[in-house]
């Protein structure tokens, strides 16, 4: 088993991306720290969820695969729950890359066709995120918050115009999310400009109700806390979802153009970490 050594009190500018109450948002900035994330996507993606993948590392108890060592990762730390003399909790993280991994690509390009997309807006810069990963007892919005503040920072540092990845509902059976899919369907759709198809084979069309038939507010209450956090910086997805068997999950193409973000919530953003994005 691998330790995870102590966090400094201060960290480096270009590691820091955030502080909200508790919780402080930055980059891994060791193995230590990278293994605790991967440990953290073991406990939910395998323990909790029944994930078997053959990159998982049981005697280690990680979840890591080729894309990561190719990844910043950002992390949240609850700083309130150290207790004297131990290393406080990473309770959440999300994976970034900004570029395709050498050899390997996009990790999403395998279940959405990335090629179309990002030859339509060659002056864009985006980012891939993924393995969003929050600890149990941390979901909440505050927690999504946090991740947030901390791809906002991250964005701004870098440059990035638009994030993209999968966005993951439990289970194979993209009907038992059937009003939480129609609905990104009918108020949340992609634009063909910003489309990514579903590859074909395990693509389900995500129309499954009229609009007429789903109810806001119970289908906001179906979906993923992450789910709910893109919409609120208006984020789009794609017209049909992609059964993913090896992960036991159905997947939804995501894109968040900081352009498109709300006004108010860029201030908020901006207000909490301190930076301004550069290309907004």
């Amino acid at each position: 088993m691998i330790e995870t050594a102590p966090f400094p009190d201060a960290a480096p500018l270009v590691a820091s991306l955030a502080r909200l109450g508790q919780f402080a948002v930055r980059l891994a900035r060791t193995d230590a720290e990278r293994f605790a994330a991967y440990r953290l996507r073991y406990e939910v993606f395998h323990r909790e969820r029944g994930v078997n993948a053959p990159w998982m590392d049981h005697a280690n108890h990680i979840e890591a695969d080729a894309f990561d060592p190719h990844c910043d990762h950002i992390i949240v730390i609850d700083t309130a729950a150290r207790a004297l003399g131990e290393t406080p909790p990473i309770v959440g993280t999300y994976r970034v890359m900004t570029s395709p991994a050498p050899g390997l690509g996009w990790y999403a390009d395998d279940e959405f066709a990335l090629g179309p997309l990002l030859a339509r807006h060659p002056g864009q810069r985006f980012c891939e995120v993924g393995r969003s990963c929050v600890a149990p007892a941390y979901r909440s919005m505050r927690t999504i918050d946090a991740l947030w503040c901390g791809l906002w920072s991250y964005a701004c540092l870098n440059g990035i115009d638009a994030y993209f990845g999968a966005a993951s509902f439990p289970g194979t059976d993209p009907r038992a999310h059937a009003p939480a899919l129609s609905h990104l369907y009918h108020t949340a759709r992609a634009p063909f400009d910003w489309q990514a198809p579903a590859r074909a084979g395990h693509a389900i069309p995500m129309d499954m109700l009229p609009g007429a038939m789903t109810d806001r507010h119970a289908a906001l209450r179906a979906m993923p806390p992450l789910v709910r956090g893109y919409l609120r910086v208006n984020a789009v997805f794609s017209s049909h979802a992609f059964v993913d068997e090896k992960f036991g999950t159905t997947d939804v193409f995501v894109l968040a153009r900081f352009a498109a973000a709300p006004m108010a919530y860029r201030k908020r953003v901006e207000r909490v970490t301190g930076r301004v994005h550069p290309r907004l």
